[in-house]
């Protein structure tokens, strides 16, 4: 998997520099989201394979689906979305 950053694009550092010349002050930032929790790598994969091909027919029907899903994965899983 390659990362990315915006400090690592060729481009930023024609941006670096303008905005040194105009004195602004460039915040840095973490290379990933903090909105975004372990869990959220973990449980959406898993979600997504279950339910992947499958048609609903109206909202309930996905909220069924999906919950039936989440109860599906076993109990002890869960740990593994806190491990790296």
């Amino acid at each position: 998997m390659q990362k990315w950053s915006q400090r690592s694009s060729p481009k930023n550092k024609s941006k670096e520099e303008f905005l040194a010349t105009k004195q602004i002050t460039v915040l840095e930032h973490p290379a990933y989201s903090p909105d975004l929790a372990p869990s959220d790598f973990f449980l959406f994969p898993k979600i997504k394979e279950i339910l992947k091909g499958r048609l609903f027919d109206d909202i309930d029907d996905i909220r069924s689906n999906t919950t039936a899903a989440l109860k599906a994965i076993p109990q002890n899983q869960f740990q593994n979305c806190f491990v790296g």
